[in-house]
């Protein structure tokens, strides 16, 4: 049976005094099961819409690169994840992989991704990762994102990776509206990160907070950076964000005010 087929679960109702079947028949129309132990209640399982696709985006120097990624969804778990890595090369033999890449549209995403710099001097890179938001989202949002640095020396004279804007974030995230405005989730960040020979690790964190004063539609992340020439680089990343939830009292007050609108209109005019 495929995805596009709406299944009927047949029942069978027994032999029972009127009133009895007209109370099966109420609970049906209302799709209650009631009375149980009688039967099961025919029920319609309704087909799942697939959210829309992430998509990648990639810099090498001057060098663009429209990617093609082919995605696995796993409805179970709401994730989407690449199929297989994939790898740009640069005129001058350069690369940047993405070894791994994953989303659950409500939302997260990470990354896995690793450069190489063949050229004669620095080399900037820029990895743009874009999920569309199902559902979107509104009001405060709790946002973090980590990232974790790997730094390879080719020829034992140092190496640097570091943001391409000075003073700027090797990882930065926002949001977009449907209007295409940004919002930030300020938790951009990574900053220069040198070593003299050999391999050196680092990582960073952020948490932070943002709020969709009107439905937010994208969650985005973008790994720019700058690698010093005949070096390699290795990162991976997180950036999660979450609906910040209403104060129990603030759900008590809105119940509370509900049941005293309820009663009110209830109440008998002149009484």
């Amino acid at each position: 049976m495929d995805g596009n087929t709406v299944r009927y679960v047949s029942s069978r109702v027994i032999r029972a005094p009127r009133l009895i079947k007209l109370a099966l028949f109420g609970a049906w129309i209302a799709g209650i099961p009631a009375l149980g132990f009688l039967g099961p209640v025919p029920v319609a399982h309704a087909q799942v819409a697939i959210p829309a696709e992430p998509s990648l985006f990639v810099t090498i120097g001057q060098e663009q690169f429209q990617a093609t990624p082919a995605w696995r969804y796993d409805p179970v778990e709401d994730l989407f994840t690449l199929t297989q890595p994939l790898t740009f090369t640069h005129s001058s033999g350069s690369t940047f992989t993405i070894q791994d890449a994953g989303a659950i549209p409500d939302p997260v995403l990470f990354f896995s991704a690793s450069a190489t710099n063949l050229a004669t001097v620095p080399l900037a890179y820029s990895f743009a990762f874009n999920v569309p938001l199902t559902p979107t989202l509104l009001g405060p949002i709790n946002s973090h994102a980590e990232l974790g640095v790997t730094l390879t020396d080719g020829f034992n004279n140092s190496a640097t990776v570091q943001p391409v804007v000075p003073g700027g974030s090797l990882l930065t995230s926002y949001d977009l509206f449907s209007n295409g405005s940004p919002i930030s989730k300020n938790v951009d960040i990574g900053s220069l990160f040198s070593i003299l020979s050999g391999t050196g690790t680092t990582t960073f964190s952020a948490n932070g907070q943002l709020t969709c004063g009107q439905p937010c539609v994208t969650m985005s992340a973008i790994l720019s950076f700058t690698l010093t020439p005949q070096d390699a680089a290795g990162f991976s990343g997180r950036v999660v964000q979450t609906p910040v939830p209403l104060p129990a009292a603030l759900w008590l007050f809105g119940s509370g005010l509900a049941t005293f609108i309820g009663a009110t209109q209830r109440r008998p005019i002149g009484a």
